[in-house]
């Protein structure tokens, strides 16, 4: 009887190390390919950026958008930078954006303009969601270097950001962050939606993704510097998320003030910056429920045919959620940005959940997470010398938020940059906390 249970044990024992040693190889084999793909993505990044400024070329490939740089994809690519330990190139684009006053108007940054010898604007907007993702950038660089230059100039932008936050506890707005600066009455429909005078200007929209930008920065600099001021408006953000933004119907939040609208990446976002205990003050369990929505409403499995002509099936979400898609009359489709955001998200609830002691649930996200990037990674256009994506899986498309996507076949930095940041489990919106 004892041999018996002898042998059972070294069975049981030896099938243990087989599965370890199998797990392992397994592990060892993917962090390989990880890093492979990280490697082709920074490649391209580089690969296709202006020589003299470092800044990304944001959409390759549509001749409409020729060597445009858009100011949220530079501080995305930079934060990209900052993952994949390139702080030299991290450091060339904020440096850019930091000493070079033609991008600046209106006491913030333009969307996008045109790079080359001579810096000439392109979109002369001033919106607060790039600018507050810029500081984000700076703040990050900050912590990796330790340079003044880019605590200061993530101080200046949050200032920025509190001038145009509503101070009026009195007001349903009070807590939330305008779009943007009012215009200059000399040209016509400036600072308005389109520059259309008809369109609502963005000092009068508040969007949720700027508070919850804010809110990040905010917090970030708060770790940084001490100052209450930024707790404060951190805290005043939270007020506005939590009585203007969050849908207790549907367990996620609307696009905007009186804006019931899904945006995909708002709720990815969220998790992201807010994560696990702070959602459970909004609603318990909020956390989780919002992942489920995006899976249930905005996930989709689409056909896609890449620019090298290879047909592939991929898993992903699309900008809005599957009923807008519809009533904008067009097929479901992939963003890749938008996915690997997805992504980061599902880190954020993995790590919550494993120092909460919910062990099953951490598992259950990185699962998620894995297969995610499993769909994703394949569908990788090689190009020049380094791996990109396509802006979505459908070319010429209506976003369902004021744009359409690129022309088909057109690679975008952002999608590059989102995924080196999935990759390395960089996540900008909570990695300083």
């Amino acid at each position: 009887m004892k041999k018996a249970r002898g042998l059972r044990f070294l069975s049981y024992f030896f099938l243990f190390c087989f599965i370890f040693s199998v797990t392992a190889v397994y592990a060892e084999s993917r962090s390989k390919e990880d890093i492979r793909y990280a490697k082709g993505f920074l490649s391209w990044l580089k690969s296709n950026r202006d020589k003299n400024w470092g800044v990304p070329y944001s959409h390759v490939g549509d001749e409409r958008f020729s060597r445009w740089t858009i100011t949220y994809d530079s501080a995305v690519v930079a934060l990209a930078y900052i993952a994949a330990g390139e702080i030299e190139d991290a450091r060339k684009v904020i440096d850019f954006y930091n000493y070079k006053p033609q991008v600046w108007r209106l006491g913030g940054i333009i969307e996008a303009f045109v790079a080359g010898d001579d810096i000439q604007g392109e979109d002369w907007s001033v919106r607060l969601g790039a600018n507050i993702w810029m500081g984000i950038a700076s703040i990050h660089l900050y912590f990796n270097t330790k340079d003044q230059r880019y605590l200061d100039f993530a101080k200046n932008i949050a200032e920025f950001a509190i001038g145009l936050q509503c101070a009026d506890n009195k007001s349903p707005l009070f807590g939330g962050i305008a779009l943007g600066p009012p215009g200059d009455s000399a040209y016509s429909g400036d600072q308005h939606i389109a520059y259309d005078l008809g369109k609502p200007s963005f000092d009068q929209i508040y969007s949720t993704e700027v508070c919850i930008d804010g809110y990040a920065l905010f917090r970030n600099l708060h770790k940084a510097t001490g100052e209450e001021k930024y707790a404060t408006a951190a805290n005043n953000c939270l007020q506005w998320l939590k009585s203007n933004a969050f849908n207790k119907m549907e367990h996620r939040f609307n696009r905007g003030y009186l804006d019931s609208i899904v945006a995909t990446d708002v709720q990815s976002w969220a998790l992201s910056a807010l994560g696990v205990e702070l959602l459970d003050t909004f609603e318990e369990g909020l956390a989780e429920n919002m992942a489920a929505f995006v899976e249930q409403k905005c996930l989709s499995e689409v056909t896609f045919v890449t620019g090298d002509n290879r047909k592939m099936t991929v898993t992903g979400v699309d900008f809005v959620d599957r009923n807008r898609a519809k009533s904008l009359g067009r097929e479901p489709l992939v963003s890749f940005e938008w996915s690997f955001q997805l992504a980061n998200a599902y880190l954020r609830l993995e790590r919550d959940f494993e120092q909460l002691g919910q062990v099953r649930k951490a598992k259950k996200y990185r699962i998620k997470r894995q297969k995610l990037l499993k769909s994703l990674l394949p569908v990788a256009i090689k190009r020049e010398g380094g791996l990109s994506y396509p802006y979505a899986t459908q070319g010429n498309a209506v976003v369902g938020h004021e744009y359409n996507t690129p022309k088909e076949g057109a690679l975008s930095a952002i999608g590059a940059a989102y995924a080196i940041l999935a990759l390395k489990g960089f996540d900008p919106l909570c990695q300083g906390e």
